[in-house]
């Protein structure tokens, strides 16, 4: 009698069993990084504090790019890194590979926090400069220059990034033939990005969102070939902040952009023909 439910993983490997064909398999997984902009609006410096927008309607495509590729990033365009993402080309997996998604996590990378520059201090190092200017990733845990907001160890979480996970809506999209809507992003383990004082749930890599039926992602040329993940942020987050005092400075100032990075994990087992090389 035919099975009335066979999962991804064991249709793909009695295909390649079938073909009579040594395989390879590999569990690597496979990360994609998107920014979530937040705009700072109406400072009130007498109580010194402003309000940082996450503008509703932001979509963030996942694995839709690969290394080398343009991306904005953090409002600037720039070429994807490995730090980005780990494909050689969006929406395909790597090499001739069909990789079978078991598992799904999703954690903050870090903030970037922007200033307009008349709010710098006298600072010269170029990399420094381009983290008042939100273009690099800004490691403050003691709220120096970031509002405790973002990043203090003194919240004992990622605050903007919990606050968005529950409005941004999920979905697959294969051969952009429609959405397969999966829920909400706070369903979402951090899969060990984060420490026991941070983490969605046990901050272990086995910690993750299950698919034991599993999304089948096809090699090149195949159906189903062509994979984004969309994360859309369907509501508005308002989220107040104190205003900090730069270095040599007598007032204190107003970031006028905040970035969230956003990456999502997809584990899970990937087949393909052994390398002649």
């Amino acid at each position: 009698m035919a099975e009335l439910f066979v999962s991804a993983r064991s249709k793909v490997l009695a295909a390649y069993e079938a073909a009579g064909q040594p395989f390879v398999a590999r569990t690597v997984p496979y990360h994609s990084t998107r920014w979530i902009e937040w705009q700072v609006v109406d400072t009130i410096a007498a109580a010194g504090v402003a309000f940082a927008v996450a503008r509703a309607g932001q979509r963030l495509a996942l694995f839709n790019y690969g290394v080398g590729s343009p991306v904005v990033k953090r409002g600037v365009q720039v070429a994807a890194t490995e730090a980005d993402t780990n494909q050689g080309a969006g929406k395909s997996t790597n090499g001739a590979e069909d990789y079978i998604i078991e598992g799904v996590g999703l954690s903050s990378g870090g903030y970037a926090v922007r200033y307009a520059e008349a709010d710098h201090p006298a600072v010269a190092d170029a990399d420094v400069v381009a983290a008042l200017n939100g273009n690099v990733a800004l490691c403050d845990p003691a709220a120096l220059i970031a509002p405790p907001q973002v990043g203090s160890p003194f919240n004992l979480e990622t605050a903007l990034f919990q606050a968005c996970a529950p409005m941004l809506a999920l979905s697959f999209e294969f051969d952009r033939k429609g959405l397969k809507r999966l829920g909400k992003a706070d369903l979402l383990p951090q899969a060990g990005a984060s420490s026991y004082l941070r983490a969605n749930g046990e901050p272990s890599s086995a910690n993750r969102w299950r698919i034991p039926e599993g999304f089948l992602w096809r090699r090149d040329g195949q159906p189903d070939s062509e994979f984004t993940a969309f994360l859309d942020l369907e509501e508005a987050i308002v989220c107040p902040i104190n205003l900090v005092t730069m270095p040599g400075a007598e007032a204190a100032v107003t970031p006028t952009r905040i970035y969230l990075d956003v990456t999502m994990r997809l584990f899970g087992l990937g087949v393909d023909l052994p390398s002649e090389n």
